[in-house]
């Protein structure tokens, strides 16, 4: 396999986890992270507060509490990924999200999050969030 054909590979391998969080498919997704070798899944959070899901999972248990975390907070409203792009182990994408703060029903609007995910041989070793933590903690606080 040439490297065009491996970057759509993994292009795809993203976009059937995308699909799978679309229908609430988890155990699809955790199939798709390595259970052996895992560097880190997690959001990109520089400030002293921290949203429950503003967690640094370094095991496929991890990314399982993760989303345990994400999804307790929060219903998904809008999960809408675009702009996919591959250079060797990375796929890059683009995603609009909106969820509603299961705590005081604001909706939580993300448009254009960047996710930065890294596979070998097919599966998922590490995921980089980009998010406005400022304007989570915002919503989140109501």
């Amino acid at each position: 396999m040439d490297q065009k054909e491996k970057e759509q590979k993994n292009i795809q391998v993203i976009k059937d986890c995308y699909q799978a969080f679309g229908r609430g498919d988890l155990p699809f997704i955790l199939e798709r992270v390595s259970p052996v070798q895992f560097e880190r899944w997690g959001v990109v959070a520089d400030g002293a507060w921290r949203a429950p899901w503003h967690q640094q999972a370094t095991s496929r248990q991890e990314v399982q509490k993760y989303f345990e975390a994400v999804l307790g907070a929060m219903e998904p409203l809008r999960f809408e990924p675009s702009l996919l792009a591959a250079a060797g182990d990375i796929v890059y994408a683009t995603v609009h999200m909106e969820y509603k703060v299961r705590a005081n029903g604001k909706v939580l609007v993300m448009p254009d999050v960047v996710h930065k995910f890294k596979l070998l041989d097919g599966r998922i070793v590490g995921v980089r969030i980009s998010e406005d933590t400022e304007h989570t903690r915002e919503v989140l606080a109501g």
